[in-house]
């Protein structure tokens, strides 16, 4: 017995007619015939009263009918799922992302993600850059939001999403708390907080290279893996430090910032999507495709 046989079956069913039935199914009559006595050969019971004038459903029949049009409707579900996992509609994807990526970026890119794959199951998680490639190495992540470059990315891709502009943070009773804009050369007898370079290569690599472009090196005089944690060394007024423009909206106790300028411009680092070609979950293309869409112009 196969899903043909059923289809066949319904449709004789609900025509009460082996020609009607043979029309709606584009065969002709005298198979279908055959093939519905040879149905009821493998049920062992007759489904169908048949007279030269009607064809009417049997005690059996009508409750061959209601399964069979489950099973049929159960397959055709089961087609549908198929094809939606298929697409990346369905399924799991296993994201993570730097902390400050969470303050807009992460929610723009999830409420896209969301409308379009409302069923695919989200696992989120906040790292660090190093701490990402390690979970994508290990295949514990599928996709992670990073600050590249990435140092010894091997296999990984990563694709450029956004920039996102630095700020300066500073104690309450620095005397640039007073001020609205700096410039970055003019830091340069500043005692600096900043982020280890093994848990943010490309993070520090932005600021090293900003203050080197502005004759300087930062001296760092203490380093914490959280920008939170930063910027309450800061609060506590063991120095200045450059922080994503995001961390703004974190409240911090006895903190100012002040938009920091490299000659005319802003200070900038770029967000990106670091993942493995090799992956092959359909929900990772989905959401490759869904940042991709939404990357600034």
């Amino acid at each position: 017995m196969d899903l043909r046989q059923l289809r066949q079956f319904v449709a004789v069913a609900e025509e009460r007619s082996f020609r009607r039935a043979a029309e709606r199914l584009h065969v002709s009559q005298p198979p279908l015939s055959v093939a519905v006595q040879r149905l009821e050969a493998e049920v062992g019971a007759t489904l169908l009263d048949r007279t030269r004038h009607h064809v009417r459903l049997t005690v059996a029949g009508e409750a061959f009918l209601r399964e069979a049009r489950r099973t049929l409707a159960h397959a055709q579900l089961s087609v549908e799922i198929a094809q939606r996992a298929a697409a990346g509609k369905l399924g799991t994807l296993r994201l993570s992302f730097v902390p400050s990526a969470a303050l807009g970026v992460v929610p723009q890119l999830l409420r896209a993600f969301r409308e379009d794959y409302p069923d695919v199951k989200l696992v989120l998680t906040g790292d660090t850059t190093s701490q990402q490639m390690a979970a994508l190495l290990n295949g514990a992540t599928d996709v992670g939001i990073v600050v590249p470059p990435l140092h010894d990315a091997g296999d990984f891709r990563v694709q450029p999403h956004c920039e996102q502009e630095l700020m300066l943070a500073v104690p309450d009773t620095h005397p640039l708390a007073q001020q609205q804009r700096v410039q970055l050369r003019d830091l340069a007898s500043e005692s600096f907080v900043g982020f280890p370079f093994k848990e943010g290569p490309g993070f520090e690599s932005v600021v090293m290279a900003a203050c080197q472009d502005c004759g300087f090196i930062p001296n760092f005089v203490q380093v914490a893996a959280q920008m939170q944690t930063i910027l309450a060394l800061v609060g506590a007024g063991l120095g200045v430090a450059l922080i994503p423009q995001a961390m703004q909206s974190v409240r911090t106790a006895h903190v100012h910032f002040l938009q920091v300028r490299r000659r005319h411009g802003p200070v900038k680092y770029q967000l990106g999507l670091a993942f493995r070609p090799s992956n092959n979950n359909p929900a990772l293309a989905a959401f490759i495709a869904t940042a991709h869409r939404l990357r600034p112009r």
